[in-house]
């Protein structure tokens, strides 16, 4: 590595959340971006900050995360990858570091996020750190209903975690649907942003909605606005995967979108 003026490089990644309080460096607590950081200063002798295309809460998994970070390092883009995954935890993978121009950013520069929940109809004694282990009975094709009503829904204020500080709650759903899948029902919701918590607060409610718990009436109130108070409780984190994340520059080749 040669030192130079600064560099920005753009990594992409995956994580299993059961291991960290999120991706935001926190006081005190294991967190991705914090181990992350630690990594790379330690391997580029010098202190870097990393920004991520979004914050993800405790317990919340990752399948293609992009961040980004500068450098007065002139990187070996293949061996920092090898590099980073033999220091950085098992439950943490880099798949790729490539060099972007300096006006790209991880978060600022995203036109649209993925993310997936799965629910999980069936007991089986694996993989239960990675989905909602659910068997009440559930009307799947109001879920269903739920699901496609959203793409005409604007404000999400009723989904936002309590204490935001967002300017405006309002976001664009460009897919959001249901699928059954190997004995689970899976959620797939692609936004231009999500506000903090709104994928769990969304299928919590969804799911009070399919068992009848509250009427579809209130849940298409609830797309009109209103306090987070007012819906249903948070599905559990586990169960919940970043997918995704799409630029109109793509620094990987479109790696880094979700399939759907």
């Amino acid at each position: 590595m040669q030192k130079s003026e600064t560099h920005r490089y753009a990594i992409r990644l995956a994580f299993h959340g059961a291991s960290f309080s999120g991706w935001q460096i926190q006081p005190e607590q294991k967190t991705v971006q914090g181990e992350l950081t630690a990594a790379l200063n330690s391997l580029l002798k010098e202190e870097v900050k990393i920004i991520g295309a979004g914050r993800t809460d405790t317990g919340v998994h990752a399948s293609n995360y992009v961040a980004h970070f500068d450098t007065q390092n002139v990187i070996d883009q293949e061996e920092i990858v090898f590099r980073l995954n033999r220091f950085l935890p098992a439950r943490i993978s880099v798949f790729e570091i490539k060099k972007v121009t300096d006006d790209f950013h991880a978060r600022f520069s995203a036109i649209s996020r993925s993310y997936l929940y799965t629910l999980r109809r069936e007991k089986n004694a694996f993989g239960n750190d990675m989905v909602w282990n659910y068997n009440r009975d559930i009307d799947y094709q109001i879920l269903d209903e739920c699901a496609l009503s959203l793409k005409s829904a604007k404000n999400f204020s009723a989904f936002e975690r309590s204490g935001s500080d967002n300017t405006n709650s309002i976001c664009q759903i460009l897919h959001a649907s249901w699928i059954k899948e190997n004995g689970s029902f899976i959620f797939q919701i692609k936004a231009n942003r999500f506000l903090r918590n709104m994928v769990r607060s969304l299928v919590g409610t969804m799911i009070e909605t399919a068992n009848g718990n509250r009427s579809v009436k209130d849940w298409n109130t609830l797309l009109l606005g209103g306090r987070r108070s007012d819906s249903g409780h948070s599905a559990p984190s586990q169960g919940l995967i970043f997918m995704g994340v799409s630029y109109p520059k793509t620094p990987f080749h479109d790696r880094e979108v979700s399939k759907y």
